[in-house]
C-alpha cells in the first residue's frame, strides 16, 4: 500500500473555509483505480492538517495527479491566495510505502 501525506498550514482565518472546501469536494477520486480512503486529519494543536490518501501503490495516486478530475479538484487553491497574489497556505507532500500493520 502507497500513502500520499499532505502537511498543510492553514491560518486561523483560513479553517472554517478549508474546512468546508473538503467537505464539500467532489470525491473524484474516490473512483479512481487505486483508490483506498483519504482521511483529511484537524490539528488538536497548532495549524498543521494532514491530508492522507491511501492508493493501492504508487502509480495509481501518479495516475491521479495527471488527470483532468485532479486538476478540476484541485482549482479552488486559489481561494487562499491574498490580494498580492501570495498563497496564505503552506503544503509539504510526502510519499510512504507501507510495510506493516
Amino acid at each position: 500500500m502507497f500513502v500520499m501525506m499532505n502537511r498543510m498550514t492553514i491560518p486561523e482565518s483560513d479553517r472554517e473555509h478549508f474546512e468546508h472546501l473538503f467537505r464539500t469536494r467532489a470525491r473524484a477520486v474516490d473512483r479512481r483505480p487505486g483508490f483506498i480512503k483519504a482521511e483529511i486529519l484537524r490539528p488538536t494543536k497548532g495549524d498543521t492538517y494532514i491530508v492522507m490518501t491511501h492508493w493501492q501503490d504508487k502509480d495509481s495516486f501518479l495516475q491521479w495527479t495527471k488527470s483532468e478530475e485532479y486538476k478540476e479538484g484541485h482549482t479552488r487553491i486559489g481561494d487562499f491566495r491574498g490580494g498580492d497574489g501570495k498563497m496564505r497556505i503552506s503544503s509539504q507532500v510526502e510519499m510512504y510505502e507501507v510495510f506493516a500493520e
